[in-house]
C-alpha cells in the first residue's frame, strides 16, 4: 500500500471535515488546565510525547501527522447516524471470530447457545459513514423461531471468475449465488480439484472467495461448494480458470444513500444452534461481539482506550476502524486484489510474530500489520527495510520465488 498522501493535494471534502473537527475541538475544550480550551497538536503531544518525538526523527511521515491533524484518524465524531455503546462497555467488547467486510444488506450469524438471553453488540459499517453500534439482547433459546428442516442441498447459480490479477499475490476472485444462506469454499488444483481454500463460515446467499496461492501461466480446474445450516452441501460442476492473462470484470456500483443506517433482527434455532439474522436498509458490513472480555490492540501507538481517557477527552475511534477503516477513507485504491488482504485472519498454519507485525486482539491483520502508523525510516512506512523481508516475515514458503 503506497503512501500516496505524501505529495497529494487533499480533496476539498477532506479539508472541510478537518475544519469541522477543529471547530469541535475548539468548542469542546480539553480541561485539565489547557489554556484557552483549544485542543491542538501541542495538547496531543503533551500526553503522547514519545510518539511526537519519535515522529520528528523519521524520514517518512504520514501526511496527517506531518500536517498535525491527529483528529483526522483518531477522533470519533458522534452524530445522528451513529449510536455508540457506553464507554465503560465499549472497551470490553470481545468480537466473535471473523468479520464480514463486504457491503451487503442481509447477514446471518451463528451465535453460541451460551449467549441466548444475553446482550451482544452489533456493529454495522456503512460506506462513508461512521460505525453504527447497537446493544441487542438475544432471546432465550426457547423463544427463538424454529426453522423447518430442509433436506435438499442449496442451488448454486451465477458461478463466475470475476478477475485474475497480479497484485501483492496472483489472485483469482470467484463468485456465485445460492438460493438460501450457506458457507463458501472452493476446491481447485492444476489437474484435479483436490485443494480447498479455508472455508468461509459466514452464511450468505452471495458468495465470494479470493484464491491467493496461484502460479502464473497455469490452468486450474475448480468447483465451488456451499453447505447450508441444515448440513446439506452442494458442489458445483467443474470449471477452469487460467492465469495466462489478467482481467477484471466491471463491478456493479451499489446505490448509495444519505439515510442513516437502520437494522432489524430475527432469531432462529436449528437443533441446539441459535442463529441471528440482521437486515439493514442499505449495504453495510457487520460483526457481532460480546461484553465478556477485553478487546486488545497490540500496536504500542494505538492510543489510549476510551475507558482510560480523562472525561473531557473527545472519544476515539475503535481500534478496528482506526487500523483499517480510516485508511480506506483516504486510500480507496488499496481495497481489493491490488493490495494485501486486511481485516482477515492469517491463513491456516501461518504464524505471525505480533512483535513485528501488529494484529488486532482476535488475530486479524490490518493495514498497520505491514505499515507503521505515524512515521518510519522505511519507504511507504513499512515495518521492514525491503519488500522481500516484509513478505518473508510471514510467507516463509515463498523465499525461492522472491
Amino acid at each position: 500500500m503506497k503512501n500516496v498522501l505524501h505529495n497529494r493535494v487533499r480533496p476539498f471534502a477532506l479539508v472541510l471535515m478537518v475544519g469541522v473537527l477543529c471547530a469541535v475541538f475548539f468548542l469542546a475544550g480539553y480541561g485539565g488546565g489547557i489554556a484557552g480550551g483549544v485542543i491542538g497538536p501541542e495538547q496531543c503531544c503533551a500526553c503522547h510525547r514519545e510518539v511526537c518525538e519519535d515522529t520528528a526523527s523519521k524520514r517518512y511521515v504520514h501526511a496527517p501527522v506531518r500536517e498535525k491533524q491527529c483528529a483526522l484518524c483518531h477522533i470519533a465524531t458522534i452524530g445522528a447516524d451513529r449510536i455508540t455503546v457506553a464507554k465503560k462497555e465499549e472497551s470490553k467488547v470481545l468480537w466473535l471470530p471473523g468479520s464480514y467486510p463486504r457491503q451487503e444488506m442481509e447477514y446471518w450469524f451463528s451465535v453460541p447457545p451460551a449467549l441466548a438471553g444475553k446482550k451482544i453488540i452489533l456493529q454495522a459499517d456503512g460506506e462513508g459513514k461512521k460505525p453504527l453500534r447497537l446493544e441487542v439482547r438475544l432471546p432465550n433459546f426457547l423463544e427463538a423461531e424454529q426453522l423447518a428442516a430442509v433436506s435438499k442441498p442449496p442451488e448454486i447459480t451465477e458461478l463466475n471468475v470475476e478477475e485474475v490479477k497480479q497484485g501483492v499475490f496472483l489472485t483469482a476472485r470467484i463468485t456465485w449465488k445460492t438460493d438460501r444462506v450457506a458457507d463458501s469454499a472452493v476446491l481447485y488444483g492444476e489437474n484435479e480439484a483436490t485443494r480447498k481454500n479455508i472455508v468461509d463460515p459466514w452464511l450468505s446467499k452471495d458468495h465470494e472467495v479470493l484464491l491467493t496461492d496461484l502460479q502464473p501461466r497455469k490452468t486450474y480446474t475448480f468447483s465451488v461448494a456451499s453447505r447450508d445450516i441444515f448440513g446439506n452441501q452442494k458442489v458445483s460442476p467443474l470449471k477452469t480458470l487460467s492465469t495466462h492473462a489478467f482481467f477484471s470484470k466491471p463491478s456493479i456500483e451499489k446505490a448509495k444513500t444519505t439515510e442513516k443506517v437502520t437494522i432489524s433482527g430475527k432469531y432462529f434455532k436449528v437443533d441446539n444452534r441459535l442463529f441471528a439474522r440482521f437486515v439493514a436498509n442499505q449495504p453495510t458490513s457487520m460483526r457481532v461481539g460480546t461484553l465478556d472480555g477485553p478487546m486488545h490492540v497490540s500496536s504500542k501507538d494505538s492510543g489510549l482506550q476510551n475507558d482510560k481517557l480523562p472525561p473531557e477527552h473527545l472519544p476515539l475511534v475503535d481500534p478496528r476502524f482506526l487500523n483499517t477503516g480510516v485508511c480506506l477513507t483516504c486510500h480507496p485504491q488499496t481495497k481489493g486484489a491490488l493490495s494485501h488482504p486486511v481485516d482477515v485472519q492469517p491463513k491456516r498454519g501461518m504464524i505471525i510474530d505480533s512483535r513485528e507485525y501488529k494484529i488486532l486482539g482476535d488475530g486479524r491483520l490490518t493495514c498497520m500489520s505491514c505499515h507503521v502508523a505515524h512515521a518510519s525510516d522505511n519507504e511507504a512506512r513499512v515495518v521492514k527495510s525491503d519488500k522481500k523481508k516484509l513478505c518473508l516475515g510471514c510467507h516463509k514458503n515463498l523465499g525461492g520465488g522472491l
